[in-house]
């Protein structure tokens, strides 16, 4: 997988400061992005990579094994692509706009921009979504 177009973008760009994003979103946005399962499962994963890189169809993959744990679904090959689908044309780019994700559409490539506010309340979202893990 090449991260190169990711990794070589300028990270003033996103309000960065070592690696982290300087500008904390509003409640009201962290709780619109934290609403939707589909884009909680895909930042519990980014933000369990070391780097916050992923390509759209590992997410998809790693959202679908998210959703297994929560119902009795199989996992399949149309529902995987249904998820890389929604995130690629709904969730990527509202994380996007929110300056949490860069998606790369051209590499199908999301960098994670840490962000320690939201990553509290994804500690509690899910502690209380996977009281066991």
């Amino acid at each position: 997988m090449n991260y190169d177009s990711i990794r070589s973008r300028n990270e003033s760009d996103h309000a960065l400061q070592n690696g982290r994003a300087v500008r904390t979103p509003s409640f009201d946005t962290l709780f619109d992005l934290l609403a939707e399962s589909r884009r909680r499962y895909a930042l519990y994963t980014l933000l369990g990579t070391g780097d916050g890189l992923a390509d759209v169809e590992t997410l998809a993959d790693e959202v679908a094994m998210w959703e297994a744990r929560t119902d009795d679904d199989p996992i399949t090959e149309s529902l995987r692509e249904e998820i890389a689908d929604e995130l690629r044309e709904k969730h990527l780019p509202r994380l996007a706009d929110a300056d949490i994700v860069e998606y790369d559409a051209r590499s199908d490539v999301v960098r994670y921009w840490r962000q320690p506010t939201l990553e509290e309340y994804l500690e509690h979202t899910h502690y209380k979504e996977f009281p066991d893990e």
